[in-house]
């Protein structure tokens, strides 16, 4: 009897401060489309990148400022100056701050500190040690709803094809164009 009243009255507490309250926890899935990106082997081919990506945003937010976690699943189609192509999965993951103005206008910029990508024909292959950053702004066109850009600037350091590991550093300039839904619970 004792605790049901208790936590009664913590949660009636929690009703009466939560509009008090100033932070919110952040939840923003979103999904987008790569458009103009490339890679460039060093010291050896190039290409475009074209694919598209899903991922999730949490963290905290608070009088506009924001900060958290991404992680991003996209998978992307290489094809190269000779006219060669492969479908790679790549993961990433990176540590975000952001500012969504008044006006409905956001912008961030995230340090990724884990990517890496696998072939999905074999696979054994694999590009690993990755990293980089990302810069983004976005508008919400409804308090719920908001059309993103994305420029990521990433690389990866290894390519493994089974047994064999090999120093191959590989630079992606990314262009993600996507619909995000902010949520601040």
């Amino acid at each position: 009897m004792r605790k049901g009243i208790l936590i009664i009255l913590a949660m009636i507490t929690m009703i009466y401060y939560a509009d008090k309250a100033n932070a919110a926890f952040l939840l923003e899935p979103y999904a987008g489309a790569q458009f103009n990106s490339t890679f460039d082997v060093d010291g050896g081919s190039e290409g475009d990148i074209t694919g598209s990506a899903v991922g999730m945003k949490f963290g905290f937010t608070q009088m506009g400022f924001s900060f958290g976690l991404n992680g991003q699943r996209a998978t992307s189609n290489f094809e190269t100056e000779s006219g060669s192509e492969s479908d790679y999965t790549f993961t990433r993951m990176g540590a975000f701050v952001g500012y969504d103005t008044p006006m409905g206008v956001r912008l961030w910029g995230e340090y990724v500190f884990s990517f890496q990508g696998i072939n999905d024909d074999d696979s054994d292959q694999e590009y690993t040690e990755g990293g980089g950053t990302a810069f983004g702004f976005g508008y919400k066109v409804l308090p719920f709803i908001s059309l993103n850009l994305e420029i990521a600037n990433l690389s990866t350091a290894k390519y493994v094809n089974g047994a064999t590991d090999l120093d191959l550093d590989i630079a992606y300039s990314s262009y993600l164009l996507s619909i995000s839904l902010p949520f601040s619970i």
